[in-house]
């Protein structure tokens, strides 16, 4: 009985899993050319 709960819930959580980590898009936080932050600052939070 155990054995056949656990490949049930297994088998719908790797797939799960999988889909979410395909989806998962991270925005890109630094220019590449300059290693500049892309994200917009005030001008106070920058003198920090």
């Amino acid at each position: 009985m155990i054995p056949e709960v656990l490949s049930i819930v297994f088998g719908g959580l790797v797939p799960g899993f999988l889909l979410g980590l395909l989806a998962f898009k991270v925005k890109s936080r630094w220019c590449p050319r300059c290693g500049e932050s892309t994200d917009a600052m005030r001008p106070a939070e920058r003198e920090r």
